[in-house]
Order: C-alpha cells, then sequence, then structure tokens
C-alpha cells in the first residue's frame, strides 16, 4: 500500500479540528483532517462561544462573518427563580451587551454550529497546506520514534495509509484515539475534583415560526393589539435564562440569527425517571408548555393562552449528562488529545467550544515549532507537556465560572434560594455593587497562567499574560470610517500584512517622537541568531497620536495609533456590536514594558522595558525552545 506524507493528521473535523487545521494551514504546515461524516452535522449541539472564542475567529480573518451569519450577541444571562414564568424579574442578571473583557468583543455569541463550523471549513478550503477528507474513518494508528502512521478507510470503503510527524485526536470523547489507542497505554479520562455534579438532562432545539393572523386567527393576543413579532417576543423573550427552580432546574435562550427563529430548552431528569423517556414529546409538553403558557389575567385575558404547538418544529431532543472531566495526560509520544478528547465540561458556562478553540490555538504554534525544518527544534515532549500544563490552568479558570453558574442554577434548598435572592437584591442597590455582579465571569484580569517548568514565558518579565485587544488605526490617519480594526489584526497580519514570525513583536510607546529611539533598540537584536521572531515585523502601538505630525511619512514601517470609540461614525457600527464598555487604556494598563514578546496564541512571553532586557528575553526564549 502506498503511504501518504504530511506533517499533521488530525482526526475529527468538529470545531476543535477545524480550527487546528485552519490555523496550521494558515502558518504553512501542512494537515490532512480525516473525518468520518460525509458533511456537517446539521443538529446544532453547542450554542454559546465566548469572548476568546470571537477572538480565535477573528484570527482566521472571518470576523465579518461571526455577526452577519454565524450568530449574534447573547446578550444578558438572566437568573430566575420559581417555575413556569420566564418573564419573573431575575435576582441576578451578567450583563454580556458589552465588551468590557478585554478582547474587543462581547461576552458571548449564541451560534448556530453548523454555520460556525461552515465559516471555519471555508477557510480551511482557502489554505493550500490544510485538507479535509470527509467520510475517512480511521481504523489503525502506530508510531515510532520519528513518526505515526494511520490507516484509514476512505469513502470509496479502501484503505490508506498516511504518514505524518505527528497526529492529534480531536475526535470527541467516545472517539478512536483515546478510547482505541491511548487508554490501553494509561490515558484516562478523569473526574474534576472540583465539580463533582453529574446529572442527566434533556436538550432540546426547536425551530419556530411566529403565528399571523391568517394562520391562527383566534388567537387572543390579537385583540389586545399584538403583532406575529409581538406574539415571538412575549413567548420567547430576548436573552438567556437560567431558571433556578428548585423542582426541576432548566435553562432556555434563543440561538443562531434573529431570523434563525431557533430555541433552546435544557432541563433536568429527576432521578426517579428515565432520560429517553423524558425526552418524549408528551413529556416534554408536560415540562416546556407550562413556560409557554401566559396565565389569564395577564395582559387583562380571560383565559390561558398557550403558544400555538404547530408553530414548533423539534429539531433535537435528547438526554445526555453533564459532568466535568479531564484526562491524565493529553499527548503521549507523537499523539496528542484536544478539545472534548481531550476534556468535556457540563454546559453551564458555555465553555465547550470555546475550550477547544483555545486547545487549538495555543498546540498550532507549537505544532509549527515541532514540524518546522531546522536543526533546532524543541523537544516535542517538553513541548506538548508545557502545552496541557497550560491548558489545564485556563480549564480550572472555566470551571470556575461554570460552577458558579451551575450552583445558582442547581440549588434544591428553598431556604437557601430565598436567602440567595435577598442577598443579590439588597447587593444591586448599590450602582457600583450592581455593575460589579454583572461583569459575571469578566471580573478581574484576563487570564494569567501561573509559571511552572516547561511553560514558555518569563513570569519575572511579566509573561504568562493574556494580551489585551483594542482598536487601532494606521498612525497616519487622521479619521476612522472604515469597520474597527483590532489590534490583533496588525500585530499578527490578519488581513492586513502577512507576517511569517512565529513569535511577534509589539513595542508599546506614548507618543511618535519615542519610535526612533524605539527602532534603535530593537536593531541590537539584529546581531541575536533567533529563528523565532522577525524583527522587521515589529508592530509599533502609539498611545496618543500627536495631531502636528499624524500625516508625516516616518521612516520605520508598522506603526499604528490606538484609537478610542468615539473616533468612530455611528454607522461604523451598523451590523457589528456597539462598543459598550470598551477602554482603550486597558492594554497599557495591563501590560508593563515597552518591548512585548508575544506568542501567537495571544499570551506575553516576556514584557520588557529596556532594549537590555528585550536581549535577555530573546536568549532566554532561544534557550526555552530549543531545549
Amino acid at each position: 500500500m502506498e503511504v501518504e506524507n504530511t506533517d499533521v493528521i488530525i482526526c475529527g473535523c468538529g470545531p476543535t479540528g477545524a480550527m487546528l487545521s485552519a490555523y496550521l494551514g494558515r502558518r504553512g504546515v501542512k494537515n490532512i483532517v480525516l473525518e468520518r461524516e460525509l458533511d456537517i452535522t446539521q443538529d446544532p449541539r453547542g450554542i454559546a462561544l465566548d469572548e476568546d472564542g470571537i477572538r480565535l475567529l477573528q484570527g482566521l480573518g472571518i470576523y465579518d462573518d461571526i455577526f452577519s451569519k454565524i450568530g449574534q450577541k447573547m446578550g444578558y444571562f438572566n437568573f430566575i427563580s420559581g417555575p413556569n414564568d420566564l418573564h419573573r424579574r431575575p435576582f441576578l442578571r451578567f450583563n454580556y451587551n458589552t465588551i468590557e473583557g478585554g478582547t474587543g468583543h462581547p461576552g458571548f455569541i449564541c451560534h448556530k454550529q453548523p454555520l460556525l463550523e461552515k465559516s471555519i471549513r471555508d477557510v480551511i478550503e482557502k489554505e493550500l497546506c490544510s485538507e479535509i477528507r470527509s467520510g475517512s474513518t480511521v481504523t489503525d494508528i502506530s508510531e515510532d520514534d520519528d513518526c505515526t502512521f494511520v490507516t484509514y478507510t476512505g469513502i470509496d470503503g479502501q484503505p490508506r495509509s498516511i504518514r505524518a510527524k505527528f497526529f492529534v485526536g480531536a475526535d470527541g470523547k467516545t472517539g478512536f484515539t483515546r478510547k482505541r489507542y491511548l487508554e490501553p497505554k494509561g490515558i484516562t479520562m478523569e473526574k474534576d475534583d472540583k465539580f463533582k455534579y453529574e446529572e442527566a438532562w434533556v436538550a432540546l432545539n426547536w425551530k419556530l415560526t411566529p403565528p399571523t393572523r391568517e394562520t391562527h386567527p383566534f388567537l387572543p393576543l390579537w385583540d389586545l393589539g399584538f403583532t406575529p413579532e409581538g406574539v415571538y417576543n412575549t413567548f420567547f423573550p430576548p436573552d438567556f435564562r437560567f431558571i433556578c427552580n428548585p423542582d426541576r432546574p432548566s435553562v432556555c435562550g434563543r440561538f443562531g440569527l434573529h431570523a434563525d427563529r431557533l430555541w433552546r430548552f435544557e432541563y433536568v431528569v429527576k432521578p426517579s425517571e428515565d432520560g429517553y423517556e423524558m425526552a418524549k414529546y408528551e413529556n416534554v409538553k408536560k415540562v416546556v408548555f407550562p413556560y409557554l403558557t401566559l396565565p389569564k389575567g395577564r395582559y387583562g385575558l380571560e383565559a390561558d393562552v398557550t403558544f400555538p404547538e404547530d408553530c414548533i418544529e423539534v429539531i433535537r431532543s435528547r438526554p445526555f449528562t453533564f459532568s466535568a472531566r479531564s484526562c491524565n495526560k493529553w499527548s503521549l509520544g507523537r499523539v496528542i488529545l484536544c478539545g472534548d478528547a481531550a476534556h468535556v465540561f457540563p454546559p453551564f458556562g458555555g465553555q465547550g467550544i470555546a475550550s477547544g478553540f483555545r486547545d487549538a490555538a495555543s498546540l498550532a504554534w507549537r505544532l509549527e515549532l515541532a514540524c518546522r525544518p531546522s536543526h533546532h527544534k524543541p523537544n516535542h515532549n517538553v513541548l506538548f507537556e508545557g502545552w496541557y500544563k497550560e491548558r489545564k490552568q485556563q480549564l480550572e479558570e472555566s470551571l470556575a465560572a461554570t460552577i458558579v453558574n451551575g450552583n445558582f442554577c442547581n440549588e434544591r434548598s428553598k431556604v437557601k434560594t430565598l436567602l440567595r435572592n435577598w442577598y443579590f437584591w439588597v447587593l444591586q442597590l448599590v450602582p457600583r455593587w450592581k455593575h460589579w455582579l454583572e461583569l459575571g465571569q469578566r471580573q478581574g484580569e484576563l487570564t494569567h497562567y501561573t509559571h511552572a517548568p516547561g511553560l514558555p514565558f518569563l513570569p519575572n518579565m511579566g509573561g504568562g499574560r493574556t494580551f489585551p485587544q483594542v482598536f487601532c488605526a494606521p498612525y497616519s490617519s487622521l479619521t476612522c470610517n472604515m469597520r474597527p480594526l483590532f489590534t490583533d489584526d496588525v500585530i499578527f497580519g490578519v488581513g492586513v500584512t502577512a507576517k511569517t514570525g512565529i513569535f511577534q513583536l509589539v513595542v508599546l510607546l506614548d507618543s511618535a517622537a519615542e519610535v526612533n529611539g524605539a527602532a534603535q533598540d530593537l536593531a541590537e537584536l539584529y546581531g541575536i541568531q533567533t529563528p523565532y521572531i522577525k524583527i522587521h515585523e515589529a508592530t509599533y502601538l502609539i498611545a496618543k497620536a500627536d495631531r502636528r505630525d499624524v500625516a508625516e511619512k516616518k521612516e520605520v514601517e508598522g506603526i499604528w495609533r490606538l484609537v478610542d470609540a468615539g473616533e468612530y461614525d455611528a454607522d461604523v457600527w451598523r451590523g457589528l456590536p456597539e462598543p459598550l464598555g470598551y477602554d482603550v487604556r486597558r492594554l497599557r494598563r495591563e501590560v508593563r514594558g515597552r518591548y512585548v514578546i508575544l506568542r501567537p496564541d495571544r499570551f506575553v512571553f516576556a514584557a520588557c522595558s529596556t532594549g537590555r532586557d528585550l536581549i535577555c528575553a530573546v536568549n532566554e526564549l532561544n534557550k526555552i525552545l530549543d531545549t
């Protein structure tokens, strides 16, 4: 059998596998994705994506698709108590309309997963180094010191073989990679001791069609002046709701674009109940329809009014188990696990897909290092162990937010729920405390890794922190009349000027008068041999633009100025999230130092105050990655 060659094989083309392939392809790393299904699964599974996930989609150059094709802002997370009324006043709400999290994006979008995956696959199709092979089932994995060998059955049913430097299993929690290959070698999925909740829920997706006077002439709401849109909004109000009902905790809300008319409802299965029975329509009606009934007296109604059943199309209704688990190791030899193959999340924090995206983005640059034709290849075992040690730290942070949401929703004691509700109502009487509560999981700093041996950053130079993102414009530009340009785009060359360095240099300056001095400091680096940074690709970000010289031609390339949202015309935000809570000063406030060595996954390797410190940091970078 003829054996094909590539750099990386990815098993599974769900969101994680597709994201990894797209990032590898953009960096010139040859990869082949083996996907068992012939096409994208049309049943929406995950529906929430946090701002980190939005930022990583932006990194693929598809920002314009996010709010036009994929989804929309999730708005508020409303925590309501008691049964059968989606219009109850929340005892607590998180405001995810704002962009106060430091990424330049709103806290969450609610998306339609098939369209999310389609947008990523569109990127892959344009990359010469990436290829998806649908209808391909992995049947065998083996490896030696230099390569992995994979046998798979192609769409024509014929066996084929590929040799690759590394194999990545992104094939889910029951996939071939872990269950058939790595578990016999000691890799196991273990429960997370910090999240002991494990319970069965039913998840359903509905597609809704608003009734009209013509289709439902006897609906009493017409006599009250309701429009079809008004009826839809009344029964299925905007924003997500965590229904903290001690008898049966539930979660519900719209997802996808508004025009999609998609709605998710999830509810707990009691110990005495069977999950598959509770997913049947007759039992779904008993649980869900009380929430879709307007009681007599509301709006002056003479009798209860329920949303018409013939306006509902059931897309999904099935049970599943909520739990938090993570593998003891995410890599062994040349085989790596990521996404749901390495860890699973309960859905209370909307972290499932986002965590897989973080896995992919932080793994991609390490795979690039391990695959590049160089005499200074890093030890891949150390490289990948450092990867999953970092990722486990961030999983702990995400899990903490998930636990908070889950505890609110799952509290069964009526006494405790009453005390909890009064506590939050009292806190929100103070505006400053109310705003702090509404920040939700975005309270405090962005993710900051704790250093351990093998982690690639310098903690004594401010390394390990997430690099905040703000808006910017060309330094010579006097106006901002185009869509917002993000600092990530200019730093990493997304849709601007392609950059080839793995790590990027960012120079943070207060004014243009400091550019020449900074350029001289960077010139000293040309005497250092480093394969990881291209000095000429450095990005200069100016905090304050002097209008007297803003239009002057500068000898140094790559100069940009930070932009306040007020500089943009209101028309710029049409179709995009408004910059509520945006703070242009956040970047300079959270990153201490003038010269920043930035990793591709948006984490700081080192932030240096002087040119001498920068030289030391580059030398340390060489040592760490050449180990």
